[in-house]
């Protein structure tokens, strides 16, 4: 059985990997795995990844909304997304990538709270950042980030309802996500 955390053993064994498939229509495919995790509500459009490129974080744009496809003829395996970005929605595929590391944390998610429950939403998580709102970074392209830490991008208020991306592990996300819906 495939998860998030043994998803790189998965593909280490996987005996097809270096294949030209042909195949790229959805009903050529079979879902075998799905990454998404409905547990967080909706997730973030936010895309990061290592310095060096070497790694692929399962958590991030597009592939915190994908899942793992197998091709029925030939036994290639493509992440398969919707892409929903300002237009007609569209399914979109990312081969896999046996020569880099997915990572299963952490994940990126869109959160929206009231105004008024921002200090029970600091004092619970602790993103003391939420503070000085000023001082959040807003969204300019790929980040890079530390995957041992936290991070919240792209701060707005709107008629009382405050917005932001948050980056944490998928444990912390779920706590935030019954939060939200508290």
């Amino acid at each position: 059985m495939i998860t998030l955390e043994n998803i790189n053993e998965f593909f280490a064994d996987y005996p097809v990997k270096d294949i030209d498939c042909n195949h790229n229509i959805l009903m050529d495919y079979e879902k075998i795995f799905e990454v998404y995790d409905g547990k967080f509500g909706y997730l973030s459009y936010l895309e990061f990844k290592s310095s060096d490129n070497s790694e692929i974080f399962l958590g991030s744009y597009p592939m915190n909304g994908a899942d793992l496809w197998k091709c029925k003829k030939c036994g290639k395996l493509k992440f398969f997304y919707t892409e929903t970005g300002g237009h007609f929605p569209q399914t979109l595929s990312v081969d896999v990538d046996f020569n880099k590391k997915y990572l299963s944390d952490p994940f990126a998610k869109s959160v929206s709270i009231k105004a008024e429950k921002l200090s029970d939403f600091i004092t619970t998580f602790g993103f003391s950042e939420l503070q000085n709102s000023e001082k959040i970074e807003k969204f300019n392209g790929i980040k890079v980030i530390d995957k041992s830490k936290s991070y919240i991008f792209g701060y707005h208020e709107f008629n009382g309802d405050i917005a932001f991306n948050v980056i944490a592990d998928k444990t912390t996300l779920r706590k935030i996500y019954d939060f939200e819906n508290s």
